[in-house]
């Protein structure tokens, strides 16, 4: 079962996460998906762009979450018929606007 690894860095001061850029990510199992999102938020926390100014400042922390792929079911495959038609014939709609003309309301 594959997972989708997403990391965020989130700020206190702002009071929101923003996505790392290139997630989420493909892995193979839970596992993976727990050990890597461990690590690489790490990476992008203390070994990314951010200095320990902008951690200190902006209250930035990392956050990740490991969500399970789920994969539609493929649709069965739908023989079509030949098309019907369910319209009237026209003489029948002719005499039921004749009616409808000659019929007198009072």
């Amino acid at each position: 079962m594959k997972f989708f690894l997403t990391i965020y860095v989130c700020s206190i001061v702002a009071g929101k996460c923003f996505v790392a850029p290139g997630y989420p990510k493909e892995q193979l199992d839970y596992y993976d998906c727990v050990r890597n999102g461990l690590s690489q938020s790490y990476e992008i926390l203390y070994q990314g762009d951010f200095t320990r100014d902008d951690i200190v400042a902006n209250r930035l922390y990392p956050r990740y979450s490991c969500e399970k792929v789920i994969l539609p079911k493929k649709k069965p495959e739908i023989e079509q018929e030949a098309e019907q038609t369910t319209s009237l014939p026209i003489g029948t709609i002719l005499r039921g606007i004749f009616r409808l003309a000659s019929y007198s309301i009072n």
